[in-house]
């Protein structure tokens, strides 16, 4: 595997070539076998400190970060916005620059703000990780998610892959749909008229499904979407009811399409989006995207923070 990796940052997708995204595929599968057990230290970020700054909710994203900073012998500091000089009035970027002073090498950041990484990579020097900027990207869960398709599949080229659900508020949407992209897969989106935005077809160049039945006839995987409440205006979907109706994926439909995987991004709205004997299917890869996580994530902090260190 040849050294060196040219970014600083992971703020998107869009940023990284198809040989960058490789090359972040290539190290996952090599510290696949370290992500498992806290007995599996490896040296590469050893006297180097990474904070999770964290403004929004999360559970697998922080979780997973912290993990995989562990796993490379990472000092690891969770900042707490409850209780920090931010309650007093103090900037973001403020606190971030006070953090950096402290020595710190990287801060890994997920904010309700869409273009707030971008924003900071502006003034900060130490590496910046986008995990998650309002409705913009999810660069790492896009990385985990094809990533396990790749491993799934062999290769994601020609692949048929259809988004299902709130893709109106979904930076994993948009994030996933300029990685499957690059890679010259087929994308396809899925949803009430409400959540698609306007003009998606065009500026994506994606497929538009209208009946969730066709999108999973067409489609080998699906990326299944939670609905983004504390995101939404009143008014968007009729009730939760009728969306499963038209929108959610049960046991029956999924019977009728044997030869789909699903993804979904957690956290899960059963019985909304999805049924739990749907999660725990057969034909689910949703376990496989969480344990694939950790290893993106160690390959991306060994590549950004660790290859940047050692140059």
């Amino acid at each position: 595997m040849p050294l060196g990796f040219a970014h600083h940052h992971l703020l998107g997708i869009r940023q990284l070539s198809r040989q960058d995204i490789e090359r972040i595929f290539e190290q996952a599968e090599h510290f696949l076998p370290y992500c498992r057990s806290a007995m599996y230290r490896l040296p590469d970020l050893r006297g180097r400190t990474v904070v999770l700054a964290f403004f929004e909710p999360s559970t697998r994203t922080r979780v997973s970060f912290e993990l995989a900073a562990r796993r490379l012998s990472a000092d690891v500091v969770s900042f707490q916005a409850a209780g920090s000089s931010l309650a007093k009035g103090e900037s973001l970027l403020d606190t971030l620059e006070t953090l950096e002073s402290m020595g710190v090498d990287a801060v890994v950041v997920r904010h309700r703000d869409s273009g707030v990484v971008w924003f900071l990579q502006r003034f900060l020097r130490c590496s910046i990780i986008n995990a998650g900027d309002g409705q913009h990207e999810h660069p790492t869960q896009a990385l985990l998610d094809g990533f396990t398709l790749w491993k799934r599949f062999g290769s994601l080229e020609g692949l048929r892959v259809c988004i299902i659900g709130d893709i109106l508020h979904s930076r994993v949407a948009r994030s996933n749909i300029e990685l499957l992209s690059r890679f010259g897969a087929e994308v396809g989106i899925c949803g009430p008229g409400t959540l698609i935005p306007q003009q998606a077809e065009q500026s994506w160049k994606v497929r538009r499904f209208f009946v969730l039945e066709d999108a999973l006839q067409w489609a080998q995987a699906v990326i299944v979407l939670r609905l983004q409440r504390e995101r939404m205006e009143s008014g968007l979907i009729p009730s939760l009811q009728e969306y499963h109706r038209f929108y959610g994926l049960t046991r029956e439909r999924l019977a009728r399409a044997p030869h789909l995987c699903l993804l979904h991004p957690g956290p899960t709205n059963y019985g909304v989006e999805l049924t739990r004997e749907v999660a725990a299917s057969p034909q689910s890869l949703i376990r496989q995207q969480v344990h694939y996580g950790v290893a993106i994530r160690m390959a991306v902090l060994k590549l950004v923070v660790g290859d940047r260190i050692a140059r």
